[in-house]
Parts: C-alpha cells; structure tokens; sequence
C-alpha cells in the first residue's frame, strides 16, 4: 500500500510539473518578440543594384526600422530614413503599420524613386507590411509571403 501511495504522489508531480513546462511553452510562444537585430544585403533590380542595411528595433507591440543604403549602379542616390511602426501578430505573421517615416537631410533619393525597390512600408506612413519572423540562434529570418527575404542578425546594447 505504501509503494502505491509514493507510485501516485510521483506521478502526480510528474504531470504537475509537465503542466508547469507545457504552459511555460505556450506562454512563452505568445508573447510578442523583443529584439534588434541588423540585415545587411544586396538587391538586385533589372535596371538598379542597392547596397541595404536594416535594423530593427521590436518591443512588444511597436517598433522602429533604421533603413538606410545607396544605389552600386549610381552611387549619389542614397536613403537613410527611420520608420517607426505598430505591431499586432496574428499566429506566425506580423503585421506591421508604418506610423512615421522619417527622413534625414543625407537622403538623395525621393520616395517615387525608392518606391521602384522597395514596399510601400519602407517608404510611406500609414502602409501596412505583413512579415513572418521566425527566430533562429542568433538571428531571425525574415519571411515576406512565401519567400525569405533576409536573416537579421541578433544585436545586443543597442
């Protein structure tokens, strides 16, 4: 009779504690990402090449992009703006709305130029991105509809 008793009180830790980890799991997996990380790459155009660089700063339920790069084919065109954006998930993806698009005096480029490259997102306030963000060691991949666009590298202190 004893053995059965110390049998049941194991048992019953052991699911008491699978419950603990299981609710950690889906607590952990719905809470909204915190982060910045940093994407450097190259797009290629039929008629332009740009140089881009990307950070983002992602906290709960807004965020803010630090976007800036030059044309390789005609290297006075440059863009450096900030984007300061809402966030609401939705399962996997994020919906991203761009509030406010700042530009600074450096940028050479004007918005009918970037908009040739880039999403209405990166250029305008008030334009809404949809974007799958899975997290991987130390970065996070970056998925627009189907295709990945780029990794964004993990920063720390900034």
């Amino acid at each position: 009779m004893r053995h059965y008793r110390v049998s049941v009180y194991v048992l019953c830790v052991c699911l008491f504690l699978t419950l603990i980890l299981a609710g950690y799991s889906l607590w952990q997996r719905y809470q909204p990402l915190e982060f910045t990380c940093k994407a450097t790459f190259v797009q290629h155009h039929a008629d332009e090449n740009l140089y881009v660089s990307l950070t983002y700063r992602i906290s709960k339920d807004s965020g803010m992009l630090s976007m800036n790069g030059r044309s390789i084919t005609n290297g006075a065109n440059k863009f450096n703006r900030k984007i300061f954006f809402n966030i609401e998930k939705r399962n996997n993806v994020y919906h991203l709305h761009s509030v406010n698009n700042v530009v600074f005096p450096d940028e050479t480029v004007n918005n009918s130029w970037l908009e040739k490259y880039e999403p209405m997102f990166f250029v305008y306030p008030q334009k809404d991105i949809y974007v799958k963000i899975l997290e991987q060691q130390n970065s996070y991949l970056f998925i627009f509809s189907t295709l990945p666009a780029y990794v964004c590298h993990k920063q720390k202190g900034l």
